[in-house]
């Protein structure tokens, strides 16, 4: 369930943090007039194009077309959603935010204390691996692997010593309850319930969120170690740490992934801090899972291409069909690369340098040419037509695994699955028509399987629950100012510059008559304040929205504004009533014109056409004042 927090405390949070603070704790602003600019991080910019207006509380950079207030800065600029920002912006502020009843003493603690926690052990762990004798293995080790003293210290390498109790004597030393360092994931119990360390004699990777935060840690046990004990094991699933949303590196790349609005996304710690290392700083990975949907939906927040750089080897080659499926329900650019001699990443820098693998990674090919390439191994599909047959099975069974609602329900996922049906009948030489035909009739197949094993796998459930309502895929809009009709625009210049007129608005303009999605749920948030009894100025309308592209249109909406207002002719009281008789015009010609046609189709005796021609006639002078209602 979402959390709603009311707009006093938005209020609150917007008033005691300054904009300008704000970015210029981010970026080297510069005053211009008025106004700050600096420049924008979304972009690579080169010239200041991102605006401050400190009176208003707002930011904009017109060569992005996105802006908003500190809320949206934060959601952008560290990637996280609302409430998140919210969160942030009141630490900063000093404002506390009232804790919802028995999420405390949850899993050891509130989350601020698993966070202290988090950064408490990952210090312990670097500075053992700095200073410890027993780490001199490790120390010895990491030098092998080519990786310099800056790349420890930026990603803060540690070890933890061959001990049972090593991190829980720490924590005895430091008052640091073995309650919370077991709630982070870092203590396990044994058979009879006694706490004792997680990881022992490996190297540690500290596992941040994209606030550079330690939420987790990764470890990875020593070459020639005796230990029959995974080779890397990550700490189990906390409050902090979900592996299926979690990226390693993400901190240290996201700035770069944003400007560049590129992922390349590898397999393992050491392979993103060689990359790095040689320069290719929009490098993450995943953590102990496969690149999935969740990973993708966070990426999306920073890049429209993601680079996936699979090892060369065998195990490599066999995600062939789970990227396929991935690359058509993410609604993204993802680029397969499969380095050569079945090397990772890592040792492919320390053979090669990073130009070579930047020059791979630029040539890489998405993921359906990827697939083909994979299947047809070995022969030509135009040729060897009973192995192309195969292939082409092998690729539309790939696809008919894909919801066909998640293809089907948007326009721009209509077009993608074109597009490919398109590559496939050039590339097998089979017309795209029966390769559709195949493609449906696969999907039948499987929905019908599906539905099988559904119905007897488990009970239904009922309509309305909150299983049902969970499993829907959340629709996320994309506002634009674009989308607004120019009356639209109009009247929220007017109220945006004349708030003292809003409630006026409210009562006298038809809401109804609002055709564009965005004009609507602006003309709401009005409603919905006034409804309140808040204020109705530009400021809370925009804190009243969580939605940064909403946000984004409402800035676009007083920089028209304040462009127009040294222009006006009438006052803005004119103004709106001079709007509201225009719609009033509006509203009685397409009523004219829904008659019209209503006498056109229809075969009317000529008593009922005087009777509608004099109701029509009525109607146009009650519109126009001619005559009073009553009449």
């Amino acid at each position: 369930m979402a959390i709603v927090f009311d707009n006093e405390i938005k209020d609150r949070i917007r008033m005691a943090v300054s904009i300008v603070d704000l970015v210029g704790s981010y970026l080297e602003l510069r005053r211009q007039g008025r106004s700050f600019v600096a420049r924008c991080p979304f972009h690579d910019d080169r010239h200041p194009s991102l605006q401050i207006n400190p009176e208003r509380q707002t930011w904009k950079c017109f060569v992005c077309d996105i802006g908003g207030d500190i809320f949206s800065f934060v959601m952008q600029k560290e990637g996280v959603e609302f409430p998140e920002a919210l969160r942030m912006l009141a630490d900063r502020a000093g404002i506390v935010l009232e804790q919802r009843p028995g999420r405390r003493n949850e899993s050891g603690g509130d989350k601020r204390g698993l966070y202290q926690a988090m950064e408490w052990a990952t210090a312990q762990f670097h500075q053992c691996f700095q200073e410890h004798a027993d780490a001199e293995p490790a120390r010895r080790y990491i030098e092998e692997r080519g990786i310099h003293s800056e790349s420890i210290a930026r990603f803060r390498l540690g070890f933890a010593p061959d001990s049972w109790t090593w991190l829980v004597d720490q924590g005895i030393t430091a008052s640091m309850p073995a309650d919370v360092l077991d709630a982070v994931g870092l203590l396990a119990r044994s058979e009879r319930g006694t706490r004792y360390d997680r990881f022992r004699g490996r190297v540690m990777f500290p596992i941040n969120d994209p606030q550079g935060r330690p939420i987790a840690v990764g470890g990875r046990i020593l070459p020639g170690s005796t230990s029959e004990a995974a080779k890397y094991i990550n700490c189990s699933e906390t409050r902090l740490y979900q592996k299926n949303q979690t990226l390693y590196g993400l901190d240290q790349a996201r700035d770069r992934i944003g400007k560049t609005r590129q992922a390349v996304v590898m397999e393992g710690y050491t392979d993103v801090i060689m990359a790095f290392q040689n320069g290719i700083e929009n490098a993450i990975a995943c953590c102990g899972t496969a690149l999935g949907e969740n990973h993708i939906r966070i990426l999306k927040r920073y890049c429209d291409t993601v680079v996936l750089v699979l090892d060369g080897d065998e195990a490599g080659q066999r995600r062939t069909s789970e990227i396929l499926e991935l690359f058509l329900t993410a609604q993204m650019d993802l680029r397969i690369l499969t380095l050569p001699d079945a090397l990772d990443p890592c040792d492919f820098l320390l053979r090669f340098g990073g130009p070579r693998l930047q020059e791979l990674i630029d040539n890489a090919v998405d993921a359906l040419e990827h697939k083909v390439q994979t299947v047809c191994r070995g022969f030509d599909p135009l040729l060897d037509t009973h192995r192309a047959t195969t292939a082409l099975e092998d690729i539309l069974h790939s696809m008919a695994r894909v919801s066909s609602s998640s293809l089907l329900s948007k326009e721009s996922s209509r077009l993608r699955q074109d597009q490919i049906l398109v590559r496939l009948s050039r590339q097998f030489g089979i017309e795209q028509s029966e390769i559709r035909l195949r493609l449906d009739s696969i999907r039948r197949t499987e929905t019908q399987r599906m539905s099988y094993r559904s119905s007897n796998s488990k009970p239904s459930v009922a309509n309305g629950s909150p299983e049902s309502s969970e499993n829907q895929e959340q629709v996320t809009i994309r506002y634009r100012y674009q989308d607004l009709q120019p009356i639209e625009a109009e009247l929220f210049e007017i109220l945006t510059l004349s708030p003292e007129l809003a409630s006026m608005a409210i009562e006298r303009y038809p809401s109804e008559g609002l055709e564009s999605q965005t004009a609507k749920n602006i003309f709401q948030l009005y409603v919905n304040l006034e409804m309140a009894a808040h204020a109705l100025d530009f400021s809370s309308i925009l804190s009243a929205t969580e939605d940064p592209s909403l946000k984004s249109v409402l800035v676009s909406i007083e920089q028209h504004a304040a462009n127009k207002a040294a222009k006006a002719i009438l006052t803005a009281e004119e103004r709106l009533h001079s709007l509201c008789e225009r719609w009033g015009n509006q509203d009685d010609a397409a009523y004219r014109k829904t008659q019209i046609r209503t006498l056109e189709q229809e075969t009317l005796d000529s008593h009922s056409e005087l009777e509608l021609l004099q109701m029509v006639f009525n109607q146009a002078r009650i519109r126009q004042g001619i005559v009073p209602a009553e009449e």
